[in-house]
């Protein structure tokens, strides 16, 4: 969570500490006056909501039915576009607020107190805190652009991604980036800064249609030529330490395209090919293992001679994982129907993804709810807690529980505690999964229907 404590606080707080020095001054004719500190701490919340200028359609609108404000996942009040609401009574230190029903075209701006929701406030005792929200309504999406580039040689310094000729980003020659607040329509997507014996497939630029609250995705593919002449060859070795090595070995792939088995210890591979710089990449490493260095890695064949790069990995005892696809409720899972579907792979040392949609759950443009986990493409998204039992199943341990934060398909990042039993095997009936996020007072629980829940 990002911490931010409003600087409009200490203003307050100054004020009322300047006030209350006042009343108990012996001069004061006022001494005796009912200008006594407040019971508790108080915090004050206002909300500033602007429509965008330069998008005159109905998605631009401002949110017309307020949002909600909350504090601590304990207390809410509902609050307008352009409101304010108090809280009284609360206990000195810091308190998490957030503001949430925000409409999939609006967004908590960063003015001056930042973008952050939730954020963090701290409020002292008898003293009068404050905090303000600044959302902007438009027709907002994101856009996910990735590169995959192959070959040999490859551009060294990436390339860089230009949204409409404004906005851009530097990206890696096999990697990604996320732009996000985009309006929903049509984008001009384009790449530059490739090299000169690189080749881009299809056109650029591109367009693409983003569309209000969801992210799309565009992939520009290249592939590189040597830059120099002559052949050579590059051997591969792997070399595995520690407990519980990987049994079936790994793959190792040269150039994005060519693939050899290769065994887990001390195991080697050659290639033969143009000289030049060439991607090499191990794949098919299991869990409880991690490689050295970098992977993908650039290895340099010289004309008429050998070059050797060795993977280094590391073993150790597999992590506890628990992992499943499925649905809770009966039949399919049609718009309307009360039906819940999960796919997900989570594991102890908090590596994994979670995806989760509600078919009973429609927003009004006729899509079902839904949630994201995997940080592998969203960065803000998280699994953040393990426990490897859990006292919800019959054998608990056969259970576990996580916490994680995702993002909704209305673009709001939220937290919430999933909690899955392991009851046999597929089709078996005894498979369970729950489902909460507090700050949406949601949950939804039961036996999964179909699909099988495993953990190891």
């Amino acid at each position: 969570m990002v911490r931010t404590i409003d600087r409009s606080l200490w203003a307050v707080v100054a004020a009322t500490l300047v006030a209350a020095t006042a009343c108990n001054d012996p001069q004061s004719p006022k001494r005796d006056a009912q200008f006594a500190l407040l019971d508790g701490a108080t915090l004050t919340a206002e909300v500033h909501s602007t429509g965008s200028p330069t998008d005159p359609s109905s998605t631009g609108a401002i949110d017309p039915d307020g949002y909600t404000l909350w504090v601590d996942g304990s207390q809410s009040q509902a609050i307008g576009t352009n409101g304010l609401v108090t809280f009284s009574g609360l206990a000195p230190g810091d308190h998490e607020v957030a503001l949430y029903g925000i409409a999939p075209n609006c967004n908590v701006n960063p003015v001056t107190d930042g973008s952050s929701n939730p954020r963090v406030v701290s409020l002292v005792g008898g003293a009068l805190g404050g905090t303000g929200f600044y959302v902007g309504c438009g027709s907002w999406g994101g856009l996910f652009v990735s590169t995959n580039t192959t070959g040999v040689d490859l551009d060294a310094d990436g390339y860089t991604v230009t949204v409409d000729g404004t906005a851009s980003e530097a990206i890696a020659a096999n990697g990604s980036v996320t732009f996000t607040e985009l309006y929903a329509t049509s984008h001009s997507i384009a790449i530059s800064g490739v090299a000169g014996n690189c080749t881009l497939s299809g056109p650029n630029p591109r367009t693409v249609t983003v569309s209000a609250g969801k992210t799309a995705s565009l992939t520009f593919s290249a592939s590189c030529a040597p830059t120099g002449s002559g052949s050579g060859s590059l051997t591969v070795t792997t070399n595995s330490t520690g407990s519980n090595l990987d049994p079936d070995g790994y793959t190792v792939t040269i150039d994005g395209s060519f693939s050899e088995a290769i065994a887990t210890t001390n195991g080697s591979v050659s290639f033969t090919g143009p000289a030049g710089d060439h991607p090499v990449a191990l794949s098919g490493v299991a869990s409880n293992c991690a490689v050295s260095g970098a992977n993908p890695r650039a290895a340099t064949v010289p004309a008429g001679g050998t070059d050797t790069t060795t993977f280094s990995v590391t073993c150790g005892v597999p992590q506890p994982t628990v992992s499943g696809t499925g649905q809770i409720g009966m039949g399919s899972p049609p718009p309307g129907h009360n039906v819940q579907v999960f796919d997900f792979d989570v594991r102890a040392d908090l590596a994994g993804r979670f995806t989760y949609t509600d078919y009973g759950d429609i927003h009004p443009d006729g899509n079902p709810a839904s949630l994201t986990t995997d940080p592998s493409t969203d960065a803000a998204t998280a699994i953040t807690a393990y426990r490897n039992s859990s006292g919800a199943c019959s054998d608990p341990s056969r259970g576990a529980e996580f916490d994680a934060v995702g993002r909704t398909d209305e673009n709001e990042v939220i937290s919430y505690t999933v909690i899955v039993c392991d009851g046999g095997p597929e089709a078996s009936g005894g498979d369970f999964l729950s489902f909460f996020a507090p700050s949406k007072h949601y949950g939804r629980s039961g036996m999964a229907t179909s699909g099988d829940i495993v953990k190891q």
